[in-house]
């Protein structure tokens, strides 16, 4: 494993996605994978994601520069560390992403976000919204 951080370092830069066992709480941990986010190599990068998002005590980065392609499952696997990440108040970054895995990415979280939380759209009719709009401004200048 190559790491170019030391223990003390507030970030772990790491180039393989294996985390060391033992690794103290960092407050970033970037993980650089390399080549096809498909197939085996998609588990095997969801269990160091898990881990980096738990171990890191702020961020994780997830430096997609030397990916070539990424699959639907690691799609998949952006957006539950996403979900991980809220609910351990971490943040996840995700840097060098491509258009194409940043569009299924958005599609994936809406996808999943619907079927937690049910379709998501707008409560009003534009009308009603301009109504309300215009009753504010008249009571602002009464």
């Amino acid at each position: 494993m190559k790491t170019a951080s030391t223990p003390n370092s507030p970030v772990a830069y790491r180039y393989n996605v294996k985390l060391c066992s033992g690794t103290t709480a960092l407050n970033t941990i970037v993980l650089q994978p390399k080549g096809c986010l498909c197939g085996i190599a998609v588990l095997d990068f969801q269990t160091v994601l898990e881990q980096a998002i738990e171990t890191a005590s702020e961020k994780v980065v997830v430096d997609l520069e030397q990916v070539e392609t990424v699959s639907l499952d690691g799609i998949a696997v952006f957006a539950s560390g996403l979900e991980l990440a809220a609910v351990l108040g971490k943040s996840l970054i995700f840097y060098a992403m491509d258009l194409a895995s940043r569009k299924s990415l958005k599609a994936e979280c809406s996808r999943s976000r619907e079927i937690s939380f049910g379709p998501w759209g707008d409560l009003f009719e534009g009308e009603f919204e301009q109504f309300f709009g215009s009753e504010l401004v008249r009571s602002l200048n009464s």
